[in-house]
């Protein structure tokens, strides 16, 4: 049987474009430098790495000055990683590249997130030039898991005719005793949750993911002739950490 010969995986043949060379060049060398200077890496993996970033500059400066074509330069700097970069450097580059890439991503997300949270204040500020007059309190509901987001007034659930109020809002007043001067069902946050739930279907207490669900309620100040957010009442606040919603 014929011997198989295994070639070794050369990192830079993958991460190398094959047009836009200079730019890639240009832009990998200015990072690394970066990396570098705030790095603690082990003498010779910090050797390596500044060997590469020697390698990267003479890359870029063979397509400025054109002493090479684009399928040459790249060539050559593959070619010279695969046989010199055996510390490491060029290998340490592309994985410190990945974990900035992959928090740049995270915190994208993570802004994306708060950026939609603070919709459920958007909406319930919206909403009191719309909804209710004065002594009216408006709530805004921002759901993380289906996007979406629903606005209620006080006073409007008791008043829907039954078809109209959802079988598991009834089922999460029902274990809330009365708190307040109003009764249980008088909120505008009741009215937004009853929403919500029509929208995703809910059949039983347990389709409800609590923790995507975020609220804020506005009420009109009269001392000061303005709208201002309102915390939860004494009864919406005990079901709301029943469901584990929180407030914004």
């Amino acid at each position: 049987m014929a011997e198989t010969t295994h070639t070794s995986h050369n990192p830079a043949e993958e991460a190398v474009p094959t047009t836009k060379v200079k730019e890639w060049a240009s832009a990998a060398r200015v990072e690394l430098g970066q990396w570098l200077r705030t790095a603690t890496l082990a003498s010779e993996t910090r050797a390596a790495a500044e060997e590469v970033w020697k390698r990267l500059g003479a890359l870029e400066s063979a397509l400025v000055n054109k002493t090479k074509s684009e399928a040459e330069a790249r060539a050559a700097f593959v070619t010279w990683v695969h046989e010199n970069d055996w510390n490491g450097g060029f290998t340490w580059y592309l994985e410190e590249k990945a974990r900035v890439v992959a928090e740049a991503r995270r915190l994208e997300a993570e802004q994306a997130i708060q950026r939609f949270i603070a919709k459920a204040r958007t909406e319930a500020q919206k909403a009191t030039r719309t909804k209710g007059g004065l002594g009216t309190v408006v709530a805004g509901l921002a759901d993380l898991g289906t996007q979406q987001t629903f606005t209620g007034t006080s006073g409007a659930y008791p008043n829907l005719p039954g078809s109209g109020k959802h079988r598991v809002m009834e089922e999460i007043l029902s274990k809330v005793g009365q708190g307040e001067d109003w009764t249980v069902d008088n909120c505008a946050e009741v009215d937004a949750m009853n929403q919500y739930l029509y929208a995703i279907n809910a059949r039983v207490l347990s389709d409800v993911q609590g923790k995507n669900l975020y609220f804020h309620a506005e009420t009109w100040n009269w001392d000061k002739k303005v709208w201002q957010p309102r915390k939860a009442c004494g009864n919406c606040d005990k079901w709301l950490k029943t469901i584990g919603a929180r407030r914004v």
